[in-house]
């Protein structure tokens, strides 16, 4: 008999175009051959452009699937679409009883198309009571402006803003790709890690493809899979960087018209070894 592979949970809202959110995160487990369990915040319904409805689930099965996940046992958690305050509470509370496991979140503020995924009364209670339990925060251009409260126009707003985000709790990454702030001439996209102590920075090739949903859920999964696996985290955010430029180099198009279509978590599948 085999021994188990690693257990990750993912608390994340679905994706019923099956893009983004727990779809992408579980693909993404699959890829780095853990053992991916899911507790779902929200129900959404989303074509290839689109976010059309989004329903919450409630506080109290959220916490069941949480407490159910923690009798499986967890290497890792990813955690993603939160909705509102009462969920972000219910989560906090539970990782401050679970014995340390480390923790990524992916702030999803809004969604590629714009829809708004956490309310405003959310955004106090994720600083003050769910970022000083992660190990790691991931945020976008959008998302660390929003966290650290300032604009960032390029590299060195960028390494200010995740100083900021820092002091609250975790080590941070603010990935560059969705905008030209921490991209540099000629292509490319820096993604900046801050630990506390030092910067490193991952500077890769630009892909140009217009299938990116789920890049966000991609990386911060894959983060939390290497993490399950007991790499270090600089190194496991070096090879999810590596693994969501495959995944990106593997996008493809949905919907009738080809709506925004999606990158490809299974086109990365080596990114565990």
């Amino acid at each position: 008999m085999a021994a188990p592979p690693p257990r990750v949970l993912t608390i994340a809202g679905s994706d019923s175009g099956g893009c983004s959110g727990a779809p992408a995160d579980l693909r993404t487990f699959a890829a780095y051959g853990v053992h991916g369990l899911c507790a779902l915040t929200a129900v959404t319904a989303q074509s290839a452009a689109e976010v059309r409805a989004v329903e919450p689930l409630g506080p109290e099965l959220v916490r069941q699937q949480l407490e159910t996940a923690e009798e499986i046992g967890l290497d890792a958690i990813k955690i993603g679409m939160l909705s509102d305050a009462a969920t972000v509470e219910v989560v906090a509370r539970w990782l401050e009883r679970l014995p340390p496991t480390p923790a990524v979140l992916d702030p999803v503020l809004r969604s590629t198309s714009g829809t708004a995924l956490l309310d405003a009364e959310a955004m106090p209670v994720l600083v003050e009571r769910l970022l000083p339990q992660l190990l790691l925060v991931t945020p976008n251009l959008f998302e660390a402006e929003r966290l650290s409260g300032m604009t960032i126009t390029g590299l060195e707003e960028a390494r200010d803003a995740a100083r900021r985000i820092e002091r609250m709790g975790p080590s941070v990454l603010v990935t560059g790709g969705h905008g030209g702030g921490t991209g540099k001439p000629g292509g490319e996209v820096t993604d900046l890690l801050f630990d506390g102590n030092r910067f490193e920075a991952f500077v890769h090739p630009r892909i140009r493809t217009r299938w990116r949903r789920g890049t966000g859920c991609t990386l911060s999964a894959a983060v939390a899979a290497g993490l399950g696996w007991h790499l270090p985290l600089q190194e496991a955010v070096r090879r999810a960087v590596a693994f969501v430029e495959r995944a990106l180099r593997g996008s493809y198009p949905l919907g009738r018209s080809g709506g925004q279509g999606t990158l490809d978590p299974m086109a990365g599948r080596r990114g565990r070894r």
